[in-house]
């Protein structure tokens, strides 16, 4: 897509860089926790726990997880 310059790379790309800004947002190392609330809302895990120790998202990240879900599966989806 991005060698056609098809506009659904953009798409794509911005939903993608949402998803790092987000996930890799401070505290850093909770992005563990963001990785596992995104595995549980695709189904690939039942449960989104991390390690004891390791630091947690607040449950409202689902939300914002859900939509930039949304966005990416929008964009892999998109007619050309």
């Amino acid at each position: 897509w991005w060698a056609e310059d098809d506009a659904r790379f953009f798409a794509l790309n911005d939903a993608l860089q949402y998803l790092g800004a987000f996930a890799f947002r401070p505290p850093v190392p909770a992005y563990k926790h963001s990785a596992a609330m995104l595995l549980k809302q695709r189904g690939r895990i039942h449960c989104s726990a991390t390690h004891p120790a390791s630091p947690t998202r607040p449950q409202s990240d689902e939300l914002v997880l859900a939509e930039i879900l949304e966005r990416i599966d929008s964009a892999m989806n998109a007619s050309p």
